[in-house]
């Protein structure tokens, strides 16, 4: 049952795409969100637009043929068809996650396609300074969008691979902040011990109370349902 604290999403659902460098953690944050809102009785879905590279781990459709990851992941059609499949895969009243592959901004990719179908995107970011200027191009294209008139998905910044005692993270908030976006306020830590997140794919998302991930969980909720208003 859905928690009487979680907030009402439209009944036609709500889309989140999770964009980013590759590595910066969306599949691995997808996965767990998957199953956090599983567990709290949010409707859920994830639609694989992802192609990963030599160094990644594998798809999000991979990592949910190896483990239940609580709710269903939809391998995405060819760029023409991502909107219309969006459409057709999110769960009434519930949240549709879209995986995307390492950034990229060409003619031809799927990325546009895939932020003209979603309501929220999630630009997934390591708290570094190469990171920050890497993400330019990402907040450039969303900017475009909104400048000619094109649907525009808000944005959101989710910090990953952050060190709590380092001041790194702090400090990108900062200047994030500054800049004018808005940075949700949980932060996904780097984790590579046997059971860190790290090391999660191909197996169930372990689901800890108060834990980062399912923190985040509640936190998009609260913020899907604020975009839908």
């Amino acid at each position: 049952m859905t928690s009487p604290d979680t907030p009402a999403l439209p009944p036609e659902g709500v889309r989140i795409a999770f964009v980013g460098k590759g590595g910066s953690g969306k599949s691995t944050v997808i996965g767990h969100l998957l199953a956090h809102w599983a567990e709290d009785g949010v409707p859920a879905a994830a639609l694989d637009a992802d192609e990963p590279g030599d160094e990644e781990n594998g798809s999000l459709v991979e990592w949910a043929d190896l483990a239940d990851l609580g709710a269903p992941v939809y391998p995405a059609p060819s760029r023409a068809g991502i909107r219309e499949r969006a459409k057709q895969v999110t769960p009434a009243g519930g949240v549709l996650a879209v995986d995307t592959g390492a950034w990229v901004r060409k003619a031809g990719g799927t990325h546009f396609a895939v932020l003209s179908a979603v309501d929220l995107a999630v630009l997934t970011m390591a708290p570094t300074r190469m990171e920050l200027d890497r993400a330019g191009s990402i907040l450039a294209a969303l900017e475009h969008l909104e400048s000619v008139g094109a649907h525009c998905p808000k944005l959101r910044i989710l910090l990953t691979m952050t060190n709590p005692s380092a001041a790194a993270a702090d400090e990108q908030e900062a200047a994030l902040t500054d800049a004018g976006y808005q940075v949700l306020r949980t932060r996904v830590p780097r984790s590579d011990s046997r059971d860190g997140y790290g090391q999660a794919f191909g197996r169930p998302p372990r689901l800890v109370p108060g834990s980062p991930m399912d923190q985040l969980a509640a936190e998009l909720v609260d913020v899907a349902a604020e975009v839908a208003r």
